[in-house]
């Protein structure tokens, strides 16, 4: 037997906070379950047209979801897609459609950076929707593949400008859209990734970046208690980002339906426990259900310093 090489699996045996991973959907997650029920919701996704916003090169089928074929397949009210890809964007759409006739859909060709282009969208989406529910804050770039030493600072800060600016762009955009206080279930998922916490060489704007993603997952939590705001992390999936990663191909094994039936999980019922934490769409749900009050009470899955702290613990 080879050791050379580390297992597909490694890095998500290594990042493993339950006991159980998946790597695909499974029946705690299926969209379809009653109990996981979208109808009714306004569910707003960005990035709607590459990555995990959509099926790449797949067949759709009952057994098969992303963000957008998953809420579609928990029959969400309406779903509006954000991205700049217009052609990609009707693709998602009518895939949207196939899935869920009853679903009404809106397909807004928009710059997340573009802040009065952003909130003309959100006004749309009110106007033939009503208040949205659920923020998929999918849309990112990866940046160049280089140290700190070698990458020009204007392109380190693009990345900061398309992943943070941009998602705080659109959160901000949702938060007028729903009030600060709103009455109904309201979630927004920050995608992140384990980058965040890792020390990945050659991708420092990236993995801040998603560092943000998380923290302002908490702050977000902290100012607005009555919205479910939760960082997560996809998993290892194949998309056009991951694969420019040449370390870490050979684990990218992960199902995009796998977060899109984890999103789906997060926006229904109260998963307030979870708010301000960070997510692996890996772990078992059923298992970090099951440990709420551990989660809690050590505040758990959360951004900061390791120790103890205290003078009494000194």
């Amino acid at each position: 037997m080879d050791t050379s090489k580390p297992s597909p699996d490694f890095i998500m045996e290594q990042d493993a906070f339950t006991r159980k991973t998946y790597r695909d959907v499974y029946p705690a997650i299926n969209p379809t379950r009653p109990e996981l029920s979208q109808v009714g919701k306004v569910v707003v996704i960005t990035g709607a047209s590459r990555g995990l916003g959509r099926l790449k090169h797949r067949v759709i089928s009952i057994q098969t979801q992303n963000f957008a074929t998953s809420f579609a397949r928990a029959n969400a009210g309406a779903i509006a897609l954000l991205a700049r890809d217009t052609s990609k964007l009707a693709e998602t759409e009518k895939l949207v459609r196939e899935i869920s006739p009853a679903t009404k859909v809106l397909s807004i060709s928009v710059d997340i950076t573009d802040e009065p282009g952003v909130r003309d969208a959100f006004r749309q989406i009110v106007g033939l929707f009503g208040t949205p529910h659920v923020l998929i804050n999918n849309a990112g770039v990866m940046g160049p593949f280089k140290s700190i030493f070698d990458e020009e600072v204007d392109s380190w800060w693009r990345t900061q400008e398309m992943n943070v600016r941009g998602t705080l762009i659109v959160t901000k955009a949702f938060l007028a859209a729903t009030g600060p206080e709103p009455k109904t279930q309201t979630t927004i998922i920050n995608l992140s990734s384990a980058i965040a916490h890792m020390l990945p060489p050659g991708l420092s704007s990236y993995s801040i970046t998603k560092l943000v993603m998380t923290k302002l997952a908490t702050l977000l939590s902290a100012e607005h208690p009555t919205i479910t705001t939760v960082s997560v992390n996809p998993g290892m999936v194949s998309t056009d980002l991951a694969n420019s990663l040449p370390m870490v191909i050979q684990s990218m094994k992960d199902m995009p339906e796998l977060c899109g039936g984890t999103a789906v999980w997060l926006a229904s019922g109260d998963k307030s426990f979870l708010s301000g934490r960070f997510v692996d769409a890996n772990w078992d749900v059923e298992e970090l259900e099951a440990r709420k009050e551990e989660i809690q009470q050590g505040n758990l899955l959360t951004i900061g310093p390791r120790g103890k702290f205290g003078k009494d613990r000194v």
